[in-house]
């Protein structure tokens, strides 16, 4: 069966409920960017908060400025049930505080792709290379893969040659949507990526 891919984009709803001081919290945060492991620096009782200039709204992907996936209980069961924690996924569970500081009774973590895939598709995608190190991307702004180089398992994994790109294929997509999961935000592989 052929699938789709999808990268993970801003919600952008002024509505819904944002984190925003992970850098603050977590001193090797962007390790999260690289997908490795990370239970070692972000241990359960980190406390992350609800930024004071977004919305109300709860949502099962909660929308931050770090290309982080805090995500809810439901969506950890999504990915459970399709037997991606601990081996593809790392869930790093945290502490969330509301915008008075009070603990949130609901259950969110970080999920952290594990998998990397070299499938970047040099030839037609459209990147920026770093200016310090040319053989580093600095931005994608246009992605494509070389699907046939990645593995039949693969259902949410990051880009190897620029693993902050985080992509999900369409049945998992399939899943979240099913699930009726809200605050998921993707664009399709090969349209232009914003920002």
């Amino acid at each position: 069966m052929p699938y789709s891919y999808h990268t993970f984009g801003h919600a952008l709803d002024p509505r819904a409920v944002e984190i925003v001081d992970l850098p603050d919290k977590v001193e090797d945060y962007f390790y999260l960017r690289d997908g490795v492991p990370m239970a070692s620096y972000l241990p359960p009782t980190t406390e992350l908060s609800l930024y004071e200039g977004a919305g109300d709204m709860f949502t099962d992907f909660i929308d931050n400025p770090d290309r982080a996936l805090y995500v809810s209980q439901r969506v950890q069961d999504v990915l459970s049930s399709r037997g991606l924690v601990g081996t593809a996924i790392e869930l790093l569970p945290f502490v969330l505080l509301d915008k008075r500081g009070r603990r949130v009774r609901e259950t969110y973590a970080i999920a952290n792709p594990l998998v990397r895939v070299p499938c970047l598709d040099f030839e037609r995608s459209k990147y920026r290379r770093s200016a310090g190190n040319p053989n580093e991307i600095a931005e994608v702004k246009l992605l494509h893969l070389r699907e046939d180089a990645i593995p039949d398992d693969a259902q949410l994994f990051r880009v190897a040659e620029f693993t902050e790109m985080m992509v999900l294929r369409s049945d998992l997509l399939d899943a979240f949507q099913q699930a009726g999961l809200t605050g998921l935000a993707v664009q399709p592989i090969g349209t232009p990526i914003p920002g």
